[in-house]
């Protein structure tokens, strides 16, 4: 029995091989979209984008190696749309096939470290935090692409140092491979998906990102929503489960009018933050964002942010850009009950300011 498993795990890397070499696979970025790939829709969109994700980042470093981040989230420079500038960014794809598991290093407390694995169709894994040796495990395939987190209040010294100290053991290393991808039909359905937000925003409100990013393997699964998880690839890709982060996202408000929100602290276990973004969903400027850790407070300790208000305006974001318009994503790391359970939600405070 044993020798008959051997052997048709061989017959298929041997397949695997041969379909590579037939170019009918391809473990590069650089080949992803073909005239002849897969078509795209809506069903095979996040799997598909994934794919993506895990070819380019596999460019760049190999499998089982991790490609650090060595400064925040350039706003000339981002990967996927809704980056931010929250955390330092520290990317790998996996093999996990024979088994595979990663070192983080121990950090002070009160700092703030994650772990995300993302599998290849799309589901979320919640998150591992500090320091610590982390199994890494997939449902489906062979390969997890893993997103670290590291807190932004580190100097570059200590940035590098503890991603330095990050290590990831694994027993295979073969690449990550996939089909070819037809390019017109990718880019049609990822438009059509982004433009169902607005929707999602109306009837949802401040449970419109609810089920977009779950996993098959914990209780996360009873809010999977089949068009949330679609429309969730295509609008913040990589996005995390609710009890890690939660997200509110805004509709678009015109950049040329001051608007402000004054808001309670909702006392996040980890920090808030809000990340300006254009009509694409791209940061512009070199400000983007603010957050507990950056924004003064006001004198009775709540907080007021104001957007494209001018530079005298308290804790001040612009958001003039060649869109016309701007839109808010609003992170809850590792949110508070308040947010998490009695739904106590922000962007529903913003106001234009006369």
């Amino acid at each position: 029995m044993k020798k008959l498993v051997l052997a048709s795990a061989i017959s298929i890397s041997l397949l695997s091989l041969s379909a590579i070499a037939d170019g009918n696979m391809t473990s590069s970025l650089k080949d992803f979209f073909s005239d002849k790939g897969t078509t795209v829709t809506q069903d095979n969109y996040p799997t598909l984008e994934t794919a993506r994700q895990m070819v380019k980042n596999q460019d760049l470093v190999g499998v089982n190696n991790i490609l650090h981040k060595r400064e925040l989230t350039p706003t000339d420079k981002q990967p996927v749309v809704r980056m931010n500038r929250d955390t330092y960014y520290s990317m790998a794809v996996v093999d996990v096939s024979q088994g595979a598991y990663i070192t983080m290093p121990d950090i002070p407390k009160g700092k703030y470290m994650s772990v995300e694995g993302i599998t290849e169709d799309h589901r979320i894994q919640p998150m591992v935090y500090g320091g610590g040796t982390f199994n890494l495990t997939t449902h489906t395939g062979d390969h997890l692409y893993l997103v670290i987190r590291l807190d932004a209040t580190f100097s570059k010294e200590e940035k590098k140092m503890y991603q330095d100290q990050m290590k990831i053991t694994a027993k295979s290393n073969k690449p990550f491979t996939t089909e070819h991808v037809d390019k017109t039909s990718f880019h049609n359905v990822e438009k059509s998906l982004k433009a169902k937000m607005p929707m999602l925003l109306k009837t949802g409100g401040p449970e419109a990102t609810f089920g977009m990013f779950t996993a098959p393997t914990d209780s996360s699964k009873e809010l999977f929503v089949k068009e949330k998880y679609a429309v969730g690839a295509a609008i913040g890709w990589g996005g995390a489960q609710l009890i890690d982060n939660i997200y509110e996202v805004s509709g678009n408000y015109p950049a040329d009018t001051c608007h402000q929100m004054t808001f309670e602290d909702p006392k996040n276990k980890a920090f808030w933050s809000v990340t300006v973004y254009n009509k694409q969903g791209f940061m512009f400027g070199k400000l983007a964002n603010a957050s507990s850790n950056t924004a003064i407070p006001n004198k009775d300790g709540t907080y007021t942010v104001s957007f494209g208000c001018g530079k005298g305006a308290i804790n001040n974001i612009p958001t003039k850009n060649d869109s016309g318009v701007f839109n808010l994503a609003m992170r809850h790391y590792i949110p508070s009950d308040r947010v998490r359970i009695d739904g106590y939600r922000l962007i529903p405070l913003i106001k234009a300011v006369d």
